[in-house]
């Protein structure tokens, strides 16, 4: 895929510099095709990663998109009229996001993973190197597909000057596992290098050690199970015999883990962790006075939900934005909390392994083992009564949807990536009490029902508006 990107490389190790704090050398220094050192190239990735997920597009939208929240903000009525009452615009800010700094990283993990930085290290270093960059890689993938899904995505191919095609969800996860899996085979041959040879951000290191090289293997093999679960989820190519691989890699990637967790067990994994002061100057985004928790989302949690913390009344409330007035907000987003700042956010997390885990098993009929993986949730963050044994698919479903609702609102599209596998987004959803709903449209008649956000109007363009994904 195509990208006007010069020495980028280099240009990414400047950038990830100052984002995370770390030494890079002089722009004078950066020359293309000679060995860049590896710490700086690896600063750039991550921070590219952070800068590319810590978004919006990746955060927010979906919560409009499944219902859980809006961002109301008189000057930007976008954020409410195309999450939810017309289609997106494929040009403008919510429908050209959320794609360009994956793909930024992902050409500069290719750079690195066959570059003469990574051929420079010992062989121990290396495999452990290249398996993380794989890894990152592989996880940016996930994050196209996830806010794209059955319109498919690019594979990025070796020659920047060519515009790669679109391709299908199925190829494209098919191909996600396939790097997920070339990752682990570097991280576990690593057996002379048992951290990685360069510093990670804080933030890897707060809940689990993630510059050692067997947490990032378990990191790989959670990351597995999910494009499992998501292939054997695919509505165009599903595929029953992903979900038995899904449930052998969550169970590589939750070894250790007891059965029945605490909620520190369910918090391990990596973060993104943030800095207000300069240099860095990255704050939080989510620290925002518009971000508001719809009725429903309110409504719905069950009594003694611990995870009720997440809902307190708003200071201030909502005005009548598009015939939408809400007054609940989840206290990370208030600005009068200057903890909020540098409140960090997970990368991904043992409590979404559990869940990855309980949809493999209730897809197979194996439905003991996954009430247990729901259980490990809905009792260790949500302090409830564990659930009886479900008696259908159809109940676990249901409880693994609340749980990703409640557990994950603001941290991914969790939930509703799973409401579409689940195809529950229609008339009879949107239309619960507390759902918003337009004063122009009170009946969502003409609500096109978006569970994804659309193919950027450049990347249209630079292919002709051929975007038909390609097998």
């Amino acid at each position: 895929m195509k990208r006007n990107i010069a020495v980028f490389v280099g240009v990414l190790a400047l950038a990830g510099a100052c984002r995370e704090s770390l030494s890079a050398p002089s722009e004078d220094q950066l020359v293309a095709g000679t060995a860049q050192p590896v710490q700086n190239l690896i600063t750039g990735i991550i921070a590219q990663d952070r800068a590319s997920t810590i978004s919006f597009a990746y955060l927010l939208y979906p919560e409009g998109l499944a219902r859980n929240s809006i961002r109301l903000d008189p000057n930007e009525p976008r954020f409410t009229s195309e999450l939810i009452g017309v289609p997106i615009d494929p040009s403008d800010f919510i429908g050209g996001s959320g794609w360009t700094g994956w793909y930024a990283e992902i050409r500069a993990a290719n750079q690195f993973i066959t570059g003469p930085s990574a051929a420079a290290l010992s062989p121990g270093d290396k495999a452990a190197a290249v398996g993380f960059v794989q890894t990152l890689k592989a996880l940016d993938y996930i994050r196209v597909v996830e806010l794209r899904d059955s319109l498919g995505a690019v594979i990025q191919g070796a020659d920047p000057n060519v515009t790669d095609p679109f391709r299908t969800k199925t190829a494209v996860l098919a191909y996600i596992s396939a790097v997920l899996d070339s990752g682990y085979a570097n991280l576990t041959a690593a057996s002379t290098s048992a951290s990685m040879p360069f510093t990670v951000p804080s933030g890897y290191a707060l809940n689990g050690d993630y510059s050692q090289t067997a947490n990032v293997a378990a990191l790989n093999r959670g990351l597995k199970g999910e494009v499992e679960v998501y292939r054997g989820l695919d509505h165009q190519s599903p595929c029953t015999a992903c979900f038995a691989t899904a449930i052998t890699a969550l169970n590589t990637a939750l070894t250790g883990i007891s059965a029945t967790p605490s909620a520190s067990d369910l918090a391990i994994g990596p973060y993104y962790q943030f800095n207000p002061s300069a240099p860095e100057s990255f704050s939080n985004p989510f620290v925002d006075n518009h971000i508001y928790l719809t009725d429903n989302f309110v409504q719905s949690i069950m009594p003694g939900d611990l995870r009720s913390s997440k809902i307190v009344k708003a200071a201030n409330l909502s005005a009548n934005i598009a015939g939408l007035q809400l007054s609940y907000r989840d206290p990370i987003t208030d600005p009068g909390n200057l903890a909020n700042l540098v409140r960090p956010i997970p990368i991904a997390r043992n409590a979404q392994f559990f869940l990855l885990r309980a949809q493999a098993e209730a897809e197979t009929g194996n439905l003991v083992a996954a009430t247990a993986d729901v259980n490990a949730v809905h009792v260790g963050e949500g302090g409830l009564p564990p659930y009886a044994t479900f008696a259908g698919v159809a109940d676990a479903r249901a409880a693994i949807l609340y749980e990703y609702r409640y557990s994950f609102i603001y941290d991914g599209p969790h939930h509703l990536i799973t409401a579409r596998q689940y195809g529950i987004i229609n008339k009879a959803y949107v239309t619960q009490p507390g759902m918003p709903s337009l004063a122009s449209d009170p009946s969502h008649a003409n609500d096109p029902l978006q569970t994804v956000l659309p193919v950027p109007a450049n990347e249209a363009q630079a292919r002709g508006n051929d975007v038909t994904p390609k097998p």
